[in-house]
């Protein structure tokens, strides 16, 4: 793109270059390595001389721009556009600096001067050249190109991965500033948020920003909720970085947050009691059993560290434990004699600078000893080689072996064995009396006993004899033999068929005999779909049943369940159990309409009691929850229309009294509720169009009307206007005019659709006439206006001068409150049109303009009266017009749309949160509709309102101990004198953390919905989190006035269009969103608002004040004189005005395309052309040319005469007179002519020079000569 040049100055004048000089360098060449060297090296001559040339004249600028990353070969401006305007040149001498980037980066012509791109531009590398373009005759150019940055570079962290360490129990709320990322980009393609997109596992984070003063936005890692390394010890982030573009562009990192051990927990031991058993004779050093603990923290927290509580046990150290390992050691001997037991109290601590400890108990049981005594070596047959035996093993299978010695003896044969226990299960047999057998002696059933206690014992054959023993437990290991079996061969439940999906409906237990995985059962449902058991789920490790889906009392009262239990084994056994539902009918069906909308045509004539809709809505619900009552809702006013009555039981809308669509609203639109017999309701949606029938007649305004007109007056010249108004609309409500009495002489016509009556034919000879005409007005559907208008027209000779206004237009400002008879300035006479409700009237001789009735500037600012006056008999008339402008004054407080409101906020909530926007609107102008808001609770520090938003946010510590919440009162002002305000009260209800229903992504959705869109568009999906993991959540619209609009989904919190939607009725509505977590007290509620900006669409045509407009206009008025302000809808309309119909080559009127102010674009001539027709067009601007909408009306000008024609002689009057004469003999007629009209064109006759004596005279109308007095 490219701009004019601007002249930059001049340089210095230099003296004129030598031709030495000039030879001298000629034979130069100048080059500076880059492709721009050939312009002074081809003629360095010229160069010079250009150069020389350059710097005594002024150097001219020539901005450009270009968009980065364009092809190479773009045009990106011509350099002959620098130049003055009429200048060219054939040649363009180039000087760029070095590095600058011109010669490698732009192409230019330098015959031409066109400039191209090179290559592909980079904003990012360079944004901008510049160079210098001489001509050979001296013309210089410096040329700037501006590269234009785009969207073509994404944010780009200086890290892929980085790493984070927080503590964990680091309080909610702290922050960790993060590296930003960069975008090359500028201005608002920069960096503009960041998000976290994955691996925000419980949502422990949240992003916040800071704008540094640099204008790169830094983010910064806030922590949501406590951290528990032991519960996970890294998240793994997955950052997003977005710009401003549109698309947006955006680049990843990933933050590996580690959290950082704190000492919280103990260490633990494996069992709180240990015990054992040693022998006394045991050595000093020998270990007894180890202790373990541990710890869930990690490094110095988590090490472990034991000791003896010397305190409590143990004094004499007959024992020692081993720090690091927990090894217990014989410290020096035992005597079994003296203490048989020993009880030591073991504490375990961690390393933490404050360490935590726990305690364990260990018993070591002291056993005395024999010399003598046998040994004996047990082993037992198992796998394993620990003492088990199946309960599958058959009688006569081995268990154990055993090998008996003596050390005091040296035959076997002296040691007995023998074998207690075991209930006869089990038997010893031995072959050789060295080696014993343990074997099954009966069938065993783990099921019945799954354990014996085996005592085996070796008796010498000593005096006393002494003996060994060993005892031990031997397991009964086992088999699959046992199925599963359910506690109820039939289970009953009964539930509510509204319940959230995971609801608990009963728990079915089935036991099994079994052990380990034969024992394990496994729960499942067999489903069937005619019972309808896909509607439930079960736990298959606890046998836990829930709703895995809406239940529906309608569908099936009584869904059946065939539970299927199974165990572990090989091959698995199983056995069914059957659960019975009853479901308890719960009011969960709303009523449905037949229709959501109902559009319907009404004549406006109806009689009161006419029913005419019939609205039907059903409910799947049974008995008396299924019934269904009528009534009506409110309309666009917020009341509930009084013209209509619905029947409560049958539906059927009728009308309660008569309609009048002149007199009231054109169409209702109202909504209607349907209720059950629990209480839900529906609502739809009617809309009644009033059909116009013809039953207004026309009516004149005013009812009588005069004018004068001149004997002078030309067929043709319009006297003044009838005008009747019908308030029907269309054919009903165009009118026609025609003169019914009066016109005798058939001098006047009236045009039948304008209502101007017109001069038909000459009046000569008919002076000092009152023609007195009655005029009747007809609509299209045949009903006239009565009465009718009465029409006196005076005929005043051309002599004859009506009164003169001082002024064409009166213009003055009344204050709106100015009571009733207040004296506002003085024209003269009467009031003739302007003020068909009488607020004015006019004292008839003083011309003092008073006040009728009460003003009011919000229902009418501009009132225009036509003040007529008259003189003489019969009377002459003129008329001027009074604008009179009614000032604002403050009599209208600002208003909210209720008084009231309540809103929950976390406790927890950050500082500057909107808790609340409130709206007020004053329908006052200016200053006295400004409204400005303030907080006027007192000790209410913790919150605060802006000014003129009215968002009020939080601004202190919340206190959620008091029950009470805190009540703001919020009071709006205008900025009137005196000033006027309103006052609204909000709750603040404070929900302490563990307290917080569902979280919301927002506080405040904002969200544009363009008008006109189908019903059941989704535009907007509202996301909340529930505190508890896995709880259902369910969404909800609180019931408002702007609900009735919308519908939300309440599993998904999608938001959908429920009625069509018009800006031009409601341009704002304000959502209050529910999400509902648990039911019963448990339940939990969370809320945020949508503010729904309807935007705007082209559905309504452009609509003028007027079908036609009728204007005079006084000739010779001077170009740019205002003459007509067509301006419909106001300034804020966008629309775009035009003429139709005018002569293209000679124009005479110009019309503002924005204002639509009709002025003179050439001086005007009534003698050429008296009257004109304009067609007006009224276009809006839409952005789709094809979806443009216009409205035409006519514009009737007439051209008011002035004296601008002087008198006209038809020809030189030369006559001879023969003498003798009588008097009054008719010496000649002399004729002059005026182009004027009226008084203006009557021309009188003056005898000026020629009869010194009086011997003529001249008749001063008739222009006849005659001698008076003739002597020779």
């Amino acid at each position: 793109t490219q701009r004019k040049p601007k002249q930059r100055g001049s340089w210095p004048a230099l003296p004129r270059p030598p031709t030495e000089w000039l030879c001298a360098v000629a034979g130069v060449r100048a080059a500076d390595g880059g492709r721009w060297a050939f312009a002074a090296a081809r003629t360095p001559a010229l160069w010079l001389l250009a150069v020389w040339q350059a710097t005594a004249r002024g150097r001219l600028d020539l901005p450009l721009h270009v968009d980065e990353e364009m092809p190479a070969g773009t045009i990106i401006g011509d350099i002959s556009a620098g130049l003055p305007a009429g200048t060219t040149s054939y040649m363009y001498f180039i000087s760029a600096q070095e590095g600058s980037g011109v010669a490698t980066d732009l192409e230019i012509d330098e015959n031409t001067g066109i400039i191209k791109t090179a290559g592909v531009l980079d904003h990012e590398s360079r944004d901008h050249y510049s160079f210098i373009a001489v001509t050979p005759d001296g013309a210089t150019v410096e040329v700037n190109i501006q590269v234009n940055d785009i969207n073509d570079h994404a944010p780009t962290f200086p890290k892929q991965r980085a790493a984070l360490f927080i503590p964990e129990h680091t309080h909610p709320g702290s922050h960790f500033p993060l590296d930003p990322a960069f975008d090359a980009d500028s201005n608002l393609l920069t960096t503009q948020g960041y998000a976290i997109k994955a691996g925000n596992v419980g949502q422990a984070f949240q992003l916040e920003t800071r704008r540094g003063p640099n204008g790169v936005l830094h983010p910064e890692l806030v922590v949501s909720s406590i951290l528990d390394r032991e519960a996970r010890s890294t998240f793994t982030l997955l950052l997003e970085a977005y710009d401003g573009g549109s698309p947006p562009r955006s680049s990843q990192m990933t933050l590996e947050v580690s959290v950082q051990d704190v000492n919280d927990n103990a260490p633990a031991f494996n069992q709180s009691r240990y015990h054992t058993l040693i022998p006394e004779n045991l050595l000093p050093g020998s270990s007894i059993l180890q202790v373990f603990a541990w710890d869930a923290d990690e490094g110095d927290n988590g090490a472990v560290v034991y000791e003896i509580n010397r305190r409590q046990s143990d004094p004499e150290q007959f024992f020692t434990i081993d720090a690091s390992t927990g090894v217990i050691k014989l410290n020096k001997g035992l005597d079994y004699e003296l203490r048989k037991v020993h009880e030591l109290v073991v504490q375990a601590r961690d390393k933490a600078i404050h360490p935590e400890v726990s305690t364990a108990f260990v018993t070591i049981q002291v056993r005395d000893y024999n010399d003598n005594q046998p040994t004996m070596t047990i082993i037992f047959l198992s796998e394993d080689g620990t003492p088990r035996i199946s309960e599958g093993a058959h009688p006569g299978q081995f268990v154990a072996r055993i090998s008996v010695s003596d050390p005091d003896y040296g035959e076997y044969a002296n040691v007995n064995v023998s074998l207690e226990g075991g209930e006869g299960k089990f038997a010893l047999t031995t072959k050789d009396n060295i080696i014993y057998l343990i074997c099954v002696d009966q069938m065993l059933d783990r099921e019945e006993r799954d354990s014996y206690e085996l005592r085996v014992m070796a008796t010498d054959a000593g005096t006393p004899p002494l003996r060994a023993e060993s005892a031990f437990v031997l397991q009964v290991t086992d088999i699959n033999d046992n199925p599963p079996l359910f506690d109820a061969q039939e289970y009953e439940q009964s539930v509510p068929e509204v319940v959230y999906p995971g609801s608990f409906v009963l728990q079915v237990t089935a036991r099994d005999k079994d052990q380990g995985p034969n024992g394990e059962i496994h729960y499942s449902i067999l489903h069937s779909h005619h019972s309808h058991s896909h509607w439930f789920t079960i736990d298959p490790a606890t046998g836990i049943v829930t709703t895995a889906s809406p239940l529906d009392y309608e569908t099936d009262p009584h869904p059946r369940l065939t539970v299927l239990a199974t165990d572990r084994g090989k091959p698995p056994l199983s056995s069914t159990t059957v659960v019975l539902v009853t479901l308890q009918d719960i009011n969960d069906n709303e009523p449905v309409f037949e229709s959501n909308f109902y559009n319907i045509s009404l004549k406006e004539n109806v009689s009161p009691g006419t029913c005419f809709l019939q609205i039907t809505a059903t409910d799947a619900d049974s008995g008396s929850l299924g019934s269904i009552s009528y009534a009506l809702g409110t309309g666009l006013s917020s009341l509930v229309p009084s013209v209509f009555l619905l029947g409560e039981e049958t539906g059927q809308l009728c009308t309660a009294q008569g309609l009048d669509r002149d007199e009231g609203p054109s169409a209702y639109d109202f909504t209607v509720t349907a209720v059950d017999g629990g209480s839900l309701s529906s609502t739809a949606y009617v809309k009644v169009f009033l059909e116009d029938v013809n039953d207004n007649a026309p009516a004149f305004y005013p009812l009588e009307y005069a004018a004068s007109v001149s004997t002078q007056s030309q067929p043709g010249s319009a006297v003044l206007r009838v005008t009747a108004h019908d308030k029907d609309e269309g054919l009903h409500g165009r009118v026609t005019y025609r003169i019914a009495n009066g016109n005798m002489l058939t001098v006047f016509a009236i045009n039948p659709d304008t209502g101007v009556i017109s001069l038909r034919r000459p009046l000569t000879g008919k002076v000092n006439l009152l023609v007195q005409l009655e005029v009747e007005a007809e609509d299209g559907g045949g009903l006239a206006a009565q009465p009718t208008a009465q029409v006196n027209i005076s005929i005043v000779a051309g002599t004859v001068s009506p009164p003169s206004f001082e002024r064409v237009e009166y213009y003055f400002t009344v204050p709106e409150d100015t009571r009733p008879g207040s004296q506002t300035d003085s024209v003269f006479y009467s009031i003739s049109a302007g003020d068909p409700h009488g607020h004015f009237s006019i004292d008839p001789s003083s011309g003092q303009l008073h006040t009728n009735l009460a003003l009011d500037h919000e229902a009418q600012s501009i009132l225009t009266l036509e003040v007529q006056a008259r003189s003489g008999s019969p009377p002459a008339y003129s008329s001027a017009r009074v604008q009179i402008t009614v000032s604002d004054v403050n009599d209208n407080p600002p208003r909210f749309p209720s008084s009231s409101d309540s809103v929950s906020l976390p406790e927890g909530a950050a500082l500057g949160t909107v808790v609340y926007t409130v709206l007020a609107e004053d329908p006052d102008s200016g200053a006295n509709g400004q409204v400005h808001f303030e907080l006027a609770s007192s000790g209410m520090a913790a919150f605060g309102v802006e000014r003129l938003s009215g968002k009020v946010r939080l601004m202190g510590t919340l206190h959620q101990e008091s029950l009470s919440p805190y009540k703001l009162l919020v009071l709006a002002q205008d900025g009137g004198t005196p000033r006027l305000s309103a006052t609204f009260t909000l709750l603040v209800h404070v929900q302490a953390e563990d307290q917080l229903g569902p979280l919301f992504d927002t506080l405040t959705y904002r969200v544009e919905v363009r008008e006109g869109v189908p019903v059941g568009t989704h535009f907007l999906q509202v996301r909340a989190l529930a505190r508890e993991h896995n709880a259902f959540l369910a969404y909800h619209l609180r019931a408002d006035g702007d609900a009735t609009s919308f519908g939300i989904a309440s599993d998904t919190g999608w938001l959908h269009v429920r009625r069509t939607l018009d800006r031009e009725v409601q341009e704002l509505y304000v959502l209050t969103v529910l999400a509902v977590a648990g039911e019963g007290e448990g339940r939990q509620t969370g809320t945020s608002t949508v503010r729904v900006t309807i935007t705007d669409e082209n559905d309504n045509s452009p609509r003028l004040s007027e079908e036609r407009y009728f204007f005079t206009v006084l000739e010779n008025r001077p170009s740019g004189s205002s003459a007509l302000d067509g301006d419909g809808p106001g300034p804020n309309s966008q629309l775009h005005y035009s003429l139709l119909r005018q002569d293209i080559l000679h124009p005479v009127f110009q019309l503002d395309a924005l204002t639509g102010e009709l002025s003179l674009q050439a001086p005007l001539d009534r003698e050429s052309q008296s009257a004109f027709l304009l067609a007006v067009m009224a276009t809006d601007q839409a952005h789709n040319v094809s979806q443009r909408h216009s409205a035409a009306v006519t514009a009737h000008i007439f051209i008011v005469d002035e004296n601008d024609n002087a008198p006209e002689f038809l020809s030189p009057p030369r006559v001879r007179v023969p003498e003798d004469q009588p008097t009054g003999f008719l010496v000649l007629q002399v004729v002059a002519r005026d182009r004027d009209m009226g008084e203006n064109g009557r021309v009188s006759y003056l005898l000026r020079a020629g009869n010194p004596d009086g011997q003529f005279h001249l008749n001063p109308s008739t222009g006849r000569q005659q001698n008076s007095v003739l002597t020779v």
